[in-house]
This record gives C-alpha cells, structure tokens and sequence, in this order.
C-alpha cells in the first residue's frame, strides 16, 4: 500500500475515534433555549436537550442561525444485533416522525428506519414534536448530524470495521499454517472457536462493511441466524477449551493456560460491556456499541496469537 493510501486511512481512522469520544457523555444538560445551529455544524447528542410534553413524545427546538436552509439528520443510537438476535431488545428501532411549529411532517425511509431528515428554514426558530417511540415513552436515544458529518462518520467506520476483519483474517490463515505445521491439536481448537467468534463479528458488522446490492442482500436476511449461530459455536468452543485443560493431560499446559486466561479477560469484557448497553444503551454514546464489539475482536486476535505462537510440540 502506498505510504500516501496509508497516511489517508489513519487520519481516517484518528478522525473515526475523534468523533466517537467526543459524543461520550460527561454530564447532563436541560433542554431550555433552542439550538443555535448554521453551516458549520457538525452533530450533537440531542437526548439532553429534549423535553418531555403532557400527553406523551417529547419536543425540542432548533434556530437557524445561517444564512440558508438547514438540513438535519436525526439519526438513532447504533443498535445492539446480538442482543436483537436473542431476543432481548426488538427487531428494528420504530420509524421515526417529527412535526415542526410550520405544520409540517417528516417521516424517516422504511428502508432506514434508524434516520429521518429534516430542514429548518433560514433565520427561523422552529420546535418539533416526536411521538413516543415505545409504549413506555422513554426518552429517546438520538444524534443530530449534518448530512456531511454523518456520511464521513459511516464512511470512517465502514475503513475501520473492514481494517479490523482484513488483520484477523489474515492472522486466522497464518494460524492454520502454524498449526498445520507444528500438528497441534489446541491449536485447531483455537482455531475452531476464532472461526466461530469472527463470523460472529462479521454478522455484526456487516451492514457496515457489506457493499450495496440486491445480489448480497441474501446475507443481511440472514445476519440474525448468522449471529446466533456463531454465537453458538464460539461459547462451545470456549467450553471445551476449559475442559480439555482441566480434564486431560496435555503438552504446553501452562502455555495454554495464558492463553486462555489473556481470551477469557478480554471475553469478559465483552461481556461486561455488552449486558451494559442492554440497560444503559447511552452509557458511552456511540462508543456504547463499539466497545463491545472490539472487546470481541481482541477475544479473537488473542486465541489467533495462541494459534500462531504455539511451541513446537517436539521440542
């Protein structure tokens, strides 16, 4: 890869973790004054400044401090598919409708259930209702972008998502030549179960790293039981991995041993962070999916590394 290709991927990638840490929420705000907001805006997290309204939904207002009509994005908080997939949280975020202090309607794209776009007109101050999204009406999760911010920030996470899976499975297959090589049973073992937590990866990012095209929507129909089934045969794996080591006699123990206590470290913190986001989806704004997720990836890049540097069984 040219050095100019490579410079441009990591400031892509340092913009990508930029626009992340600076939505992690470090305190409350009020929803009062309207937002002031022209040309330069970038994206703001707009739970705080929401107000719930007698009767159900909530409001919040926004002036048009530019000189030409504002277009908005109100955008949901990035769901949580493996929760979706067991059933824990519901199948799609409901679509999403505003309507402004004009009298007018906008109503998000039933193939984008998760946005909504609307406009604010030049030098005006308008409110906008949102209808309850739940039967319980708790207060939505919800950004503000700028067409501009939220299409490079999908386009940074798309270089991001696609980097992570390239570097495991490129270590995946340099592990099957080690263990190939040095004959190691753990070491398939090892292998099985970083299959098995890579596709899971893969299903929960696909939407991001998939491109366009009926010819591949086979596999978003299908991402679900992609999901549960990966899931399935990781925690197997998992299992076995602790009960071979338990149970048998068998060569590099204390090897091994690492291994598994490094794997099982970063698994807990998948954990962790995953059953967090269950009840708190906004403890981190949208770091709140990702951390998870690369808790997930760092599961599988440590059983990779215990594949790929197992000693030689004959030494």
């Amino acid at each position: 890869m040219p050095f100019v290709k490579r410079r441009a991927l990591f400031r892509r990638l340092v913009a990508y973790f930029a626009v992340l840490a600076m939505l992690v929420p470090f305190g409350s705000a009020t929803a009062s004054d309207p937002l002031r907001l022209n040309e330069s805006f970038r994206l703001l997290e707009l739970t705080s400044y929401m107000r719930a309204v007698e009767g159900g939904g909530h409001v919040f207002a926004v002036q048009n401090g530019g000189t030409e009509e504002l277009s908005l994005i109100l955008h949901h908080l990035p769901q949580n598919d493996l929760a979706i997939a067991l059933n824990l949280q519901p199948t799609a975020p409901p679509l999403l409708r505003l309507f402004s202090s004009d009298d007018r309607e906008f109503a998000g794209q039933p193939g984008a259930l998760e946005k909504l776009t609307f406009t604010v007109p030049e030098g005006q101050v308008q409110s906008f209702f949102l209808p309850p999204l739940d039967a319980a009406d708790t207060v939505p999760q919800l950004f503000l972008w700028s067409p501009e911010a939220l299409s490079a920030y999908e386009s940074s996470r798309q270089t991001f998502h696609s980097t992570v899976l390239l570097l495991l499975s490129l270590l995946f297959l340099l592990a099957i030549g080690v263990a190939v090589v040095r004959r190691s049973r753990r070491a398939v073992y090892a292998l099985v179960m970083a299959g098995g937590l890579m596709v899971l990866l893969s299903s929960l990012w696909m939407r991001d790293v998939l491109p366009s095209g009926e010819s591949l929507q086979f596999l978003l129909v299908n991402r679900l039981d992609a999901i549960r089934i990966a899931l399935a045969i990781g925690a197997l794996m998992s299992v076995l991995a602790h009960l071979n080591l338990v149970v048998k006699q068998i060569i590099n123990r204390n090897y091994w041993t690492r291994v598994i206590i490094f794997s099982d470290a970063a698994l807990l913190a998948f954990a962790i962070f995953w059953i967090w986001q269950i009840y708190a989806p906004n403890f981190a704004g949208l770091l709140s999916v990702e951390l998870s997720q690369m808790a997930l990836a760092m599961t599988c890049a440590t059983v990779l590394l215990g594949a790929v540097f197992v000693p030689d069984r004959r030494q």
